[in-house]
């Protein structure tokens, strides 16, 4: 029984999706964990401006709040947060 390869790009492709739809869904997470809390946030600053991202991610982290804690983590992780 012949084994079918996966050319090497097009893996590449539906991993680099795969991961930019789970940093979106961490992006939302982050967004409505914080509105819970009372804290609103403009995700489009939020990718522009590092103070702006940094003060939300360490209000996050200072948090009571373990999945938002997650969340924060997740996101500090991709530094290649960049304006949109």
């Amino acid at each position: 029984m012949p084994i079918q390869k996966e050319h090497p790009t097009l893996a590449n492709s539906l991993v680099e999706r795969a991961n930019a739809r789970v940093l979106m869904l961490n992006e939302v997470n982050f967004k409505w964990l914080l509105a819970g809390l009372g804290w609103w946030i403009d995700m489009p600053r939020f990718h522009c401006d590092p103070s702006y991202a940094t003060r939300f991610l360490e209000l996050a982290e200072a948090s009571d709040s373990a999945a938002l804690r997650d969340c924060a983590a997740s996101l500090q992780s991709h530094s290649d947060l960049t304006c949109p």
